[in-house]
């Protein structure tokens, strides 16, 4: 004898995973572009100024972050709201562990990952997942070259 309630199971998982599939296309589709380069993001409040270069940016639903570099090896965070990108925050950054950045302004607290940006303060904490994120590749490695 089958039992009915596997095909059940089954079906209703099928459809999970179908509106699951959906979701984040449309959702994708509704985001804006933000195009970028080695500074940030194009055309951006959130961009570092010449000659430092971004070694990391990020957006989220709400925010955006660029962690630039200066020639000295000094980090600086620059991130804003989207809804008001004109008001950016620019404060020193330092790198905690690899791959990861630290802020702080006024008690608040800014930590930037490739996974997601956590803003804290003693009162709450806020975790944004990113959705766009870009670091300079790794510096390329010569290989030794064969004599013929």
């Amino acid at each position: 004898m089958v039992s009915k309630a596997p095909a059940a199971l089954v079906m209703s998982a099928a459809l999970t995973v179908g509106l699951a599939a959906t979701i984040p296309s449309s959702t994708a589709q509704a985001q804006p572009s933000y195009p970028t380069d080695d500074r940030g993001f194009i055309n951006s409040q959130i961009r570092c100024d010449a000659p430092q270069s971004a070694i990391a940016f990020s957006r989220t639903d709400q925010s955006m972050v660029a962690i630039c570099v200066d020639q000295a090896g000094r980090y600086e965070y620059r991130g804003a709201r989207l809804a008001d990108e004109n008001a950016v925050l620019t404060v020193v950054a330092e790198p905690t562990v690899p791959g990861e950045f630290f802020a702080q302004k006024d008690g608040v607290t800014y930590t930037v990952t490739a996974k997601e940006l956590v803003i804290k303060t003693d009162e709450w904490t806020r975790t944004e997942p990113v959705l766009q994120f870009g670091a300079p590749p790794q510096l390329a490695v010569e290989m030794p070259t064969r004599p013929h």
